[in-house]
């Protein structure tokens, strides 16, 4: 009798542990539904990037020409908010913009950027951070510009339903010369934009 209860008793065991293991393991990002996505401009990229410096087009209109990775699974209310805003582009000086709706829910964006220069290679990165609560979308992007102020390397990163994303790369053996890093960042929901300019590092080559 003993041994019959005991039996059963490592069955019904064994038979929970097999339902256990069927069940999904969730991970912080499926549970968030988000994580970052985070791209690294390949040649043609840094070319286009290039050419629309400075030009007036909208931030949405950007993002489609030279970052449509982005873009994949973004709410099509978030991509509208992007198309109305223009493009405003990262200057010689720290700028932090704010429209109406973000002053009112007293949040604002911070963007920072740096390198680092190492014997074969410059390290760049970038970062962006919403003072309080979170956004529908926050992006953002480092520019790596030589000396010219031509874009010779970028990486960013974009994410939904936080407060801060970051990104960073390496661009091997650049020519010899001076390089500072142009930071650019913007949030929707709320609606926030901000940019930073780093100091400029020689590398030797």
């Amino acid at each position: 009798m003993t041994t019959t209860i005991y039996r059963h008793l490592v069955l019904l065991l064994f038979v929970s542990i097999l339902c256990l293991g069927t069940l999904p393991v969730v991970s912080a990002a499926d549970t968030l539904g988000q994580s970052t996505r985070t791209s690294i401009a390949d040649e043609d990229q840094v070319a286009l990037i290039n050419q629309l410096w400075g030009t007036d087009i909208t931030i949405g209109e950007y993002m489609e020409k030279v970052h449509p990775e982005h873009l994949a699974d973004v709410p099509d209310k978030v991509k509208k908010d992007m198309y109305s805003r223009k493009m405003i582009w990262p200057d010689e000086k720290t700028q932090e913009l704010q429209s109406s709706e973000t002053l009112s829910s007293r949040a604002a964006l911070s963007v920072i950027g740096d390198l680092s220069v190492y014997s074969n290679r410059v390290r760049f990165w970038s970062t962006a951070t919403l003072s309080s609560g979170t956004a529908s979308y926050i992006y953002v992007e480092s520019f790596l510009k030589d000396s010219g102020d031509s874009t010779v390397g970028s990486t960013s990163g974009s994410n939904r339903g936080t407060n801060s994303v970051a990104c960073s790369n390496n661009v091997m053996w650049p020519p010899a010369g001076y390089y500072h890093v142009h930071s650019w960042g913007y949030t929707i929901t709320p609606s926030t934009e901000a940019s930073h300019h780093s100091p400029a590092y020689y590398f030797s080559g």
